[in-house]
């Protein structure tokens, strides 16, 4: 099983969670999304929490039809349920930063999340889910 977590802005993040779908216009990373992977959603551009987490219902796959906001065409994709998160359950990602294993300079750390999709760790993921239960404090 692999763990990832999306990322996009909040408007676009809930729209993939209700209809199910996520998607990009560039398949390196996306396309070893597999079937029962762990997924961690978080509304990122000014928001940086993480507003739900689910799996994976299929496999990467590629797909033409209009899904998503606005002018968005992100032929690669994958199906996933998430359990929205309510406001007050919502974890504040910056907490987070200094312990993530795949920001690798905290100074920059913003570019980690710019692909919309990263591969998490094992660890990573547990230190997310396990945060969400019992909020970091700052």
């Amino acid at each position: 099983m692999n763990y990832w977590l999306i990322c996009l802005p909040r408007a676009d993040m809930e729209h993939c969670m209700k209809v199910g779908t996520f998607g990009l216009s560039r398949k390196n990373v996306i396309s070893n999304v597999q079937k029962g992977d762990a997924v961690v959603c978080c509304a990122g551009k000014g928001d940086w929490k993480v507003v739900g987490t689910g799996h994976t219902t299929g496999d990467y796959y590629v797909d033409d039809k209009r899904t998503f906001l606005k002018d968005g065409y992100f032929p690669d994709r994958f199906d996933f349920q998430a359990k929205k998160l309510s406001k007050d359950a919502e974890l504040d990602v910056m907490s987070l930063l200094d312990q993530l294993s795949f920001v690798k300079d905290l100074a920059y750390w913003a570019v980690f999340f710019r692909n919309g999709i990263v591969r998490l760790s094992k660890d990573d993921w547990n230190l997310i889910t396990q945060n969400i239960d019992a909020p970091v404090r700052k």
